[in-house]
């Protein structure tokens, strides 16, 4: 008797605390509403589905914080039967969600493509050792079938070792950066597997006459109003590059008709930036 192949999402989160963010928990839920099934892989053992409030078919795995992502999404993979799978996604917490996910979902999967994502980047950071820097961008990327098959062969031809047992933080950042986001785009692409991003990051640079290359940093309002349902949290923090709480009024009032009305996107403001809102 034939098994079912299952649709797998498997969310990466980081954590100190042994409570679920609130945005995380919407996340998630709302990506189990899409999946057979969400597994949750977090550096924190504390975090359990028991005291999480998370739909029945999410599920969380402890893993070591190494290899940042890579290092936790190569763990889980290298101990599954990849031939269980239908589909596979891969997200993480770099993002809050701020609408559903429907029209993302159901856009990639009705695409004439082996693997799909959010947004996709022509970006070349200075440390990388590829001709062809075109990405689908990790933080949500969706594999089918044709390109979960190709994922051992893609580790195969990585140094892991190398990667896992990288000391150095920023050393580290770099190589996952190269050898991971990128990478698995391009080897994909050259084995003749075909992409598709929902939001095309060129055709958004022109719309918006700019040749910044990450617009999700640059131009998240923009990014928004197109439909794309995500906000970088390095845009929201307080101590961060990105930040916005200068403006935070003003930001505020724009994203709020965007965001899904049964969702507390005043709880989200407050637990990404640490500033009361009374809107």
């Amino acid at each position: 008797m034939d098994t079912k192949k299952l649709k797998v999402c498997i969310f990466v989160h980081y954590s100190t605390s042994e409570k679920l963010p609130y945005y995380v928990k919407i996340y998630i839920n709302e990506l189990s509403l899409y999946f057979d099934k969400v597994k949750v892989l977090t550096n924190n053992s504390k975090i359990t589905s028991e005291n999480s409030l998370v739909n029945s078919n999410v599920s969380f795995e402890y893993f070591e914080n190494r290899g940042y992502d890579f290092g936790m999404i190569y763990r889980y993979i290298s101990k599954q039967n990849s031939d269980e799978f239908a589909e596979l996604a891969f997200v993480n917490d770099s993002n809050i969600l701020l609408n559903k996910l429907d029209k993302v979902i159901d856009t990639g999967r009705k695409s004439n493509s082996d693997f799909w994502g959010i947004i996709d980047s022509n970006e070349k950071p200075w440390f990388s050792t590829h001709t062809d820097n075109y990405h689908i961008q990790s933080h949500f990327l969706v594999l089918k079938e044709k390109a979960i098959k190709q994922l051992s062969h893609f580790f195969k031809q990585l140094n892991v070792n190398e990667i896992m047992n990288e000391p150095d933080p920023k050393q580290l950042r770099r190589m996952v950066i190269d050898r991971w986001e990128i990478g698995l785009s391009q080897y994909l692409l050259n084995q003749g597997l075909t992409s598709f991003s929902f939001i095309k990051s060129k055709d958004a640079g022109r719309k918006f006459k700019t040749k910044k290359k990450n617009l999700t940093h640059s131009h998240y309002l923009e990014l928004i109003r197109l439909g794309y349902p995500l906000l970088k949290k390095k845009v929201t923090g307080k101590n961060g590059r990105f930040n916005f709480l200068k403006r935070r009024r003003n930001i505020f009032d724009e994203l709020l008709p965007t965001c899904n009305p049964n969702w507390n996107f005043s709880a989200i403001y407050n637990e990404m930036t640490g500033v009361n809102s009374d809107t």
